[in-house]
């Protein structure tokens, strides 16, 4: 069996992604022009990274001069969800290879994982395969890099207004946030951590008030849910 696949059905599904992909792997790329990058280093992270959330945070990090710890640190934090998408699909991919599996996890997005996760339960005749779904990772990871590297190339010629990407990077991580506002309390922290943010700049160096702002309100918030959900558990 091949290792990748690549037909018809990948080829589908990646078209709505690329779309997406192609608009904001652009704008990523203006904003690595604008933070140094040149565009075979945009293009290199992109590979490397493949992560668009944490790409966008790491290089306006990095226009601003933070420190390189603060700036993985945010990343990873950022990207934690992905292992919770991993874990998720982990059942669709038994008897696989440690190298298949590095491969298929270094892939998985937002919107790979929700592709792939609703192709293995609904599509049985032909049942998607492990390789098609490596096939669009990969694919997607391609349009993505492409799209980083065309921008920051474009953006060196073009030299578009700073204040029309810094308005695209709050749309994005608005609409990411939205994405989460299942319900009060994941409201509530966002909001905190928004806040406690603006005030920790004042005092924490190197942008890693986003960190400590970040862990606090995230840590406070299972803490409190944990308790409440114990204290139901007592009174049952």
């Amino acid at each position: 069996m091949p290792y990748i696949t690549i037909n018809k059905r990948v080829l589908q599904k990646l078209i709505p992604i690329a779309i997406g992909y192609i608009a904001l792997g652009i704008a990523c790329g203006i904003l690595a022009q604008q933070a140094g990058l040149s565009p075979l280093e945009a293009f290199g992270m992109s590979v490397l990274v493949f992560a668009g959330s944490g790409q966008f945070i790491g290089i306006a990090m990095l226009a601003q001069g933070a420190a390189l710890v603060s700036i993985g640190l945010t990343i990873f934090i950022v990207n934690l969800r992905h292992l919770l998408f991993s874990s998720t699909l982990m059942n669709f991919f038994n008897g696989r290879g440690k190298g298949f599996l590095c491969t298929y996890a270094h892939g998985i997005t937002d919107e790979t994982f929700a592709v792939n996760l609703n192709a293995f339960e609904s599509e049985t005749n032909p049942p998607w395969s492990c390789e098609e779904a490596l096939g669009l990772n990969m694919t997607s990871c391609a349009v993505w890099s492409l799209s980083n590297g065309l921008g920051c190339y474009a953006a060196a010629y073009l030299n578009p207004p700073t204040e029309l990407v810094s308005y695209l990077l709050i749309a994005m991580f608005l609409g990411i946030w939205v994405n989460y506002l299942t319900d009060r309390k994941m409201v509530i922290t966002g909001l905190v951590s928004g806040l406690l943010a603006l005030l920790l700049s004042q005092i924490v160096p190197y942008k890693l008030h986003i960190v400590l702002a970040t862990l606090a309100a995230s840590g406070a918030a299972c803490y409190i849910t944990e308790r409440h959900a114990g204290g139901d558990s007592h009174v049952r």
